[in-house]
């Protein structure tokens, strides 16, 4: 896996990479959008721990393929709350520990239930 941000392009906002490249024999994990649920059954109720459990159920979901964050080649992340960027930013870095994958961020008007702040889905390889 190769991750890299060409130099013709403006750099990377923040911590991600403009392009992750795969060799075709990998296996891949799609990940559905994960959200601020705990395992049992109940909401986080702040956006900071609301990101902290998304990014927690992904790498569940990756653990069960035997995958780590260290896989991820892209993540896509929906915020309702613009404010909470730079917040989402830091937890992002704090949980993938310097892996860079490709990323995309929005800010959307509502998600499933309106207690929803974030949800981050994600696509891995190994």
């Amino acid at each position: 896996m190769r991750r890299y941000n060409p130099s013709g392009i403006a750099a990377p906002a923040s911590n991600y990479s403009q392009g992750v490249a795969i060799r075709a024999e990998s296996r891949r994990v799609v990940v559905s959008g994960q959200i601020g649920v705990k395992p049992d059954g109940t909401l986080e109720q702040s956006s900071e721990d609301q990101m902290r459990r998304c990014w927690t159920n992904l790498f569940a979901v990756l653990a069960e393929e035997g995958l780590g964050k260290e896989d991820l080649i892209k993540v896509t992340v929906f915020l309702t709350r613009p404010q909470d960027v730079s917040l989402y930013r830091q937890i992002r870095d704090e949980m993938l520990e310097g892996h860079a994958p490709a990323s995309t961020l929005l800010i959307v008007a509502g998600l499933a239930m309106p207690e929803l702040t974030v949800e981050i889905e994600g696509e891995a390889v190994g």
